[in-house]
């Protein structure tokens, strides 16, 4: 998670002075019969669609989206939008024609939409999405969003779309053997749903596929259970009634959902020592110049080294599968017996094989390492951290924490 050191000057100051801290997230919104009807954010060809409900054409003169609240774009003069129509605004820096100069993350974010009073009409928080597909409403202009392999740019998302899924989950996250795994997908069709399968294979296999059943709008599937360890893929087909066809993933099958059952005994790892708020101890120097990253470190209390290349790390419990360890610089990521080993939580994982793509919260989160099949190895739960001072086990491995006012990453905790 992104630190938010901000918030504990303010909540400190708030003590003695009154302060509005009131955002676009916060407020509320006045529609107006005008939204964001579905956004693409990938391969640099990113755009917004919005949507007029209203039986009439509406001009959009100085009307304001953004998604930064300090670069709000102006949608120019005599720029209109028709009755149930629909109007693309292009984002990218080339500044050319109905361009907001602003691209859209695909890691998901907020956009923001306003009047040219500047009242706020529409907000739209949209979650990662993958090559080729959008989120939008469905049908138009509900409050229904979905992520969709079929993007619909400038037009309905209605009958002649495919169906589109917008989320698949499993449950347990983390199988055992001989355990079955319920699989959840939500679906939406404007056309109706003429089938909608669950495909899987174990170690390799041919692929075999269940019906999954419904219930509104989620679709219910069993993977079997196993009493062997290997990997087990799958991926949702949805078809709808029109005949078009929806994937997740949408690339499916050369790239599946999948799970391991494994009975490997866990290695003897524990996160020894963590900074969450570092300003000024303790320096990353990988990309050249000294950076006051957070960090993890992992100490190897057993006999044997133990190589972490597909391990993972998390600051969210509840989501073990956060940051896989890379595969591919064992002599980077293997603990000797009694080692250490510190991994940058700096969120820019291209700096190397020991940077994670999250950062700690100093407000206090959850850290994790986890095995290859999600099973835990050590977790622990932080609050509120103080600025360059480290938090950390006792002794090495010891059961006991303390507040380090000397950190000593990659070395003995003394």
């Amino acid at each position: 998670m992104v630190k938010i050191r901000l918030r504990v000057l303010l909540a400190f100051l708030s003590g003695f002075f009154p302060i509005s801290c009131s955002s676009p997230a916060e407020e509320e919104i006045v529609p107006e019969g005008l939204v964001i009807n579905e956004l693409y954010a990938a391969s640099g060809d990113d755009w917004i669609e919005l949507y007029n409900s209203q039986e009439s054409p509406r001009d959009l003169s100085g009307f304001l989206i953004y998604d930064n609240p300090d670069t709000k774009y102006r949608i120019p003069d005599g720029v209109s939008i028709p009755a149930k129509g629909f109007l693309v605004l292009v984002c990218d820096d080339t500044g050319a024609g109905l361009n907001t100069n602003f691209r859209l993350s695909a890691s998901g974010e907020t956009v923001f939409l306003e009047n040219a009073q500047g009242t706020l009409i529409d907000r739209v928080t949209y979650p990662a999405l993958g090559d080729g597909q959008s989120y939008g409403r469905y049908p138009d202009g509900s409050e229904t969003f979905a992520i969709s392999g079929v993007t619909s740019r400038g037009a309905s998302n209605g009958n002649s779309q495919a169906p589109a899924i917008s989320s698949v989950v499993r449950n347990p996250l983390v199988p055992g053997l001989n355990q079955s795994v319920t699989v959840t997908a939500q679906v939406v069709a404007g056309a109706g749903i003429s089938s909608l399968k669950l495909w899987h294979r174990f170690n390799g296999g041919t692929y075999t596929s269940v019906n999954m059943t419904a219930s509104g709008q989620t679709y219910t599937g069993t993977l079997p259970a196993s009493a062997v360890t290997g990997t087990r893929e799958y991926y949702v087909e949805a078809i709808g009634s029109n005949g078009r066809t929806s994937l997740w993933p949408t690339n499916a099958p050369n790239e599946t959902l999948s799970y391991i059952l494994n009975t490997d005994p866990l290695p003897n790892l524990v996160i020894n020592e963590f900074l969450a708020f570092n300003t000024a101890c303790c320096p990353d120097n990988s990309s050249g110049a000294a950076e006051f990253d957070d960090w993890i470190e992992i100490y190897n209390r057993g006999t044997t080294a133990v190589n972490l290349a597909g391990m993972y790390l998390s600051d969210n419990k509840n989501n073990p599968f956060n940051f896989r360890i890379p595969t591919n610089n064992p002599a980077v990521t293997t603990i000797p017996p009694g080692g250490r080993l510190v991994l940058w939580a700096d969120n820019t994982p291209a700096q190397g094989p020991l940077h994670l793509d999250f950062a700690l919260n100093s407000l206090g989160e959850d850290v994790g390492l986890y095995y290859i099949d999600g099973r835990t190895i050590d977790e622990y739960t932080f609050g509120a951290q103080s600025e360059n001072l480290s938090w950390g086990r006792t002794t090495d491995g010891a059961a006991t924490w303390r507040v380090f006012n000397t950190p000593t990453p990659g070395q003995s905790n003394q």
